[in-house]
C-alpha cells in the first residue's frame, strides 16, 4: 500500500496516508458529528458536533498509528528494518523489512499493536467516566476508548493476516518448530475468517442493513486476500529453502545505454533469447534494464536517434545482494510489485546479473521437482 501523503517522521519511521483514509475519516466524522454525539451530549450547535467528529476522526487515526508504531518500534529493537507506515481505508501498514529469528520475537511484534489500543481503550475510558460521558470531551474519549477495545479485539481473532494471525504463526511455530507450516495454518485460519465476515455482512444485507453488511462483506474479502498472500508468500519462501542468489540469478553483464535504441536491437536484443537487459551509464555504473517491451514503445524514427537510456527502468527500488547469500533474503527486501527484477547481483562490487520474477518461480520449480526425484530413489 503506497502513501499519497507524506505526513512527516517519527523515530525516523516516515509516516503517509493513503487517499482512501480521507474517506474513513469523513464516514467518522459523519457518524459521529451526525449520530453519536447528538445522541449522547444534548444541547450543542451543528458547528460544535461537526468539530468533536473531526477530532474523534483524528483521534482514531492517532490511534491506528500508535499502534502501527507499536510493532515498528519493536521489529527494530529486534533487527527489522522499518521503512515507513501508512495509514490507509482499513487501518495501518507497517512496512517491516527482514527476517524474524524466533517465534518469541515474532510473538512480541504482533502482540505490542493491541496491547497498545487496549491500554488506549481503557485509559478513554477512564478519562471518560472522569470527564463525564454527558459532555462533549467525555463522550469523545467514551467514543475513542471503545473503539480502542474493539480494535484490539478485532485485531486478536486468530488468522493471516491480523496480529491474532501472527500471534497463531509463533504459538505454531513455537510447538513445532516448522515455520512453513505455522504459515499454513494461520493462512488457513484467516481465509476461514474472513468467509465468515462476508458472511455476517451478507446476513447484514439481508436484514435491511446495507452500509454495515457490505462494509462487514467487504473487510472479510480484503482479509481472505491477504490470508491467500500470506499463503503463497510461504510457498515461496518454504521452495527457497537452501537455494542461493546464485540459484536463481540470470547472469548477464551491463550493456552501454548511451547507444541508440536501433544499434541496441541489432547489436544485443536479436543475436539473444533474453527478455530483459542490465545497462550501464559511462561511469560504469548500472543505470537500470530495459525490456523488449519497453524498447518495442520506440517508433521507427525514435530507434534511430534516442539512446536505450530514454526508456530505461529504475533500479530504485530493486535490492542489492550478493551471489552467496541466502535466496531467503528476497522475502525480507523492498520491491516494487510491478518490476519483473527484484534483485541486482553484485559480486566485490562489480555487478553479475539479476533475479527476475520468473526466474525465482522456474528455480522453486526445478527444487520442487528435484526433491520428488530424490524422494522416489
Amino acid at each position: 500500500m503506497r502513501a499519497t501523503f507524506t505526513l512527516g517522521r517519527i523515530g525516523g519511521i516516515k509516516v503517509g496516508i493513503n487517499w482512501s483514509v480521507l474517506v474513513i475519516a469523513g464516514l467518522i466524522t459523519l457518524s459521529l458529528a451526525s449520530g453519536i454525539l447528538p445522541a449522547t451530549v444534548e444541547g450543542r450547535s451543528d458547528a460544535e458536533y461537526l468539530i468533536g467528529g473531526i477530532v474523534g476522526a483524528i483521534g482514531l487515526l492517532g490511534s491506528i498509528l500508535a499502534h502501527e508504531l507499536g510493532h515498528a518500534f519493536m521489529g527494530r529493537r529486534h533487527g527489522l528494518q522499518v521503512d515507513s507506515i501508512t495509514l490507509w481505508l482499513f487501518g495501518g501498514l507497517a512496512q517491516l523489512e527482514g527476517e524474524l529469528p524466533s517465534a518469541r520475537v515474532e510473538a512480541k511484534v504482533a502482540g505490542i499493536g493491541p496491547a497498545i489500543s487496549l491500554f488506549a481503550g481503557i485509559v478513554g475510558i477512564g478519562a471518560a467516566f472522569l470527564f463525564g460521558t454527558s459532555s462533549m470531551v467525555g463522550a469523545l474519549f467514551g467514543w475513542l476508548g471503545l473503539v480502542n477495545v474493539v480494535l484490539a479485539v478485532f485485531n486478536l481473532l486468530p488468522g493471516a493476516p491480523l496480529d491474532g494471525g501472527r500471534l497463531l504463526h509463533a504459538f505454531v511455530w513455537f510447538r513445532t518448530g516448522d515455520r512453513h507450516r505455522a504459515t499454513r495454518s494461520a493462512s488457513k485460519a484467516g481465509r476461514f475468517i474472513g468467509f465468515g465476515l462476508m458472511g455476517v455482512g451478507a446476513f447484514e444485507l439481508l436484514l435491511g442493513s446495507p452500509v454495515g453488511g457490505l462494509w462487514t462483506a467487504t473487510i472479510g474479502w480484503v482479509l481472505v486476500g491477504a490470508a491467500s498472500a500470506e499463503a503463497k508468500h510461504g510457498e515461496t519462501q518454504s521452495g527457497l529453502t537452501n537455494l542461493t542468489i546464485a540459484d536463481l540469478m540470470d547472469p548477464m553483464e551491463p550493456l552501454p545505454d548511451w547507444i541508440v535504441v536501433d544499434e541496441f536491437i541489432s547489436r544485443y536484443v536479436l543475436p539473444s533469447r533474453r527478455s530483459i537487459f542490465l545497462l550501464q551509464g559511462f561511469d560504469g555504473r548500472p543505470s537500470g534494464y530495459v525490456t523488449i517491451k519497453d524498447l518495442g514503445k520506440a517508433s521507427e524514427d525514435d530507434r534511430l536517434i534516442k539512446p536505450v537510456r530514454a526508456y530505461t527502468n529504475s533500479l530504485a527500488e530493486v535490492a542489492v545482494l550478493a551471489p552467496d547469500e541466502p535466496a531467503g533474503r528476497l522475502l525480507g527486501s523492498r520491491q516494487s510489485p510491478l518490476s519483473p527484477v527484484v534483485a541486482l547481483v553484485v559480486d566485490r562490487g562489480v555487478p553479475i546479473g539479476i533475479v527476475t520474477r520468473s526466474g525465482i518461480a522456474a528455480a522453486i520449480e526445478r527444487a520442487r521437482l528435484l526433491g520428488s526425484v530424490h524422494s522416489r530413489r
